[in-house]
């Protein structure tokens, strides 16, 4: 099925052995593609050579599609499949009628060029295939394609913003520290017993809630 909508030219609809990806995992990743995934498709390829874009960061935006044997949670698999691959990759994992997408900003290694450093991961719940909530917009270049698709995937992205991927990495980073913060504090709160111990605690949780709600 030609969920996105994309042109025929960029239609590759190749399946892609799970045994291609063994040598990059622990015995415990091997075994969670043998339980757990069914097949994988490469669906999609956005290139310069199929849609006449081109990118400075992204060369290549590839679009694979995992289906699942059972409705689980993949993502320790998912960065083998990344590591494998040095191209931006957009995952549709497929359960039944449900999808799940991600996809991950990275860079080169600085040392080792055949391997990815993510820096950070974009992703959603599952939905009903039939609801096309997202699309893969071609306009620009490739850099403009992944980046209004991560946007797209964010939960904290201003509709109309004009911020680039990179700034809004750095509020999705804060956001995520910002709630490991209050997660720490009233788990430290709930243990302390003394009154005059909680008040200072609680003052400065109620300035991480504040400090949250204003980014966003």
């Amino acid at each position: 099925m030609n969920y996105f909508q994309l042109p025929s030219q960029t239609i590759k609809d190749k399946s892609i052995p799970k045994k291609a990806f063994y040598e990059y995992t622990t015995s415990k990743q091997k075994q969670l593609f043998i339980d757990v995934v069914d097949k994988i498709k490469w669906q999609y390829k956005l290139a310069s050579d199929t849609i006449n874009l081109e990118g400075i960061e992204v060369q290549e935006i590839q679009v694979f599609e995992i289906n699942l044997k059972q409705k689980k949670n993949i993502e320790s698999v998912l960065p083998i499949i990344e590591k494998a691959i040095p191209y931006h990759i957009i995952f549709m994992i497929s359960f039944n009628d449900e999808v799940m997408l991600y996809t991950s900003q990275k860079h080169a290694h600085p040392v080792n060029e055949n391997n990815s450093v993510v820096d950070w991961i974009f992703k959603t719940d599952w939905f009903n295939r039939s609801l096309r909530k997202y699309t893969i917009n071609l306009k620009e270049s490739l850099d403009k394609i992944f980046s209004d698709f991560c946007f797209q995937l964010s939960n904290n992205s201003d509709p109309g913003s004009k911020k680039n991927l990179k700034e809004l990495i750095e509020k999705e980073q804060k956001i995520q520290e910002l709630k490991n913060q209050i997660i720490r504090l009233e788990a430290q709160i709930k243990r302390t017993k003394q009154f005059n111990r909680k008040q200072p605690l609680n003052g400065t949780l109620n300035q991480l809630k504040i400090e949250l709600k204003s980014i966003i």
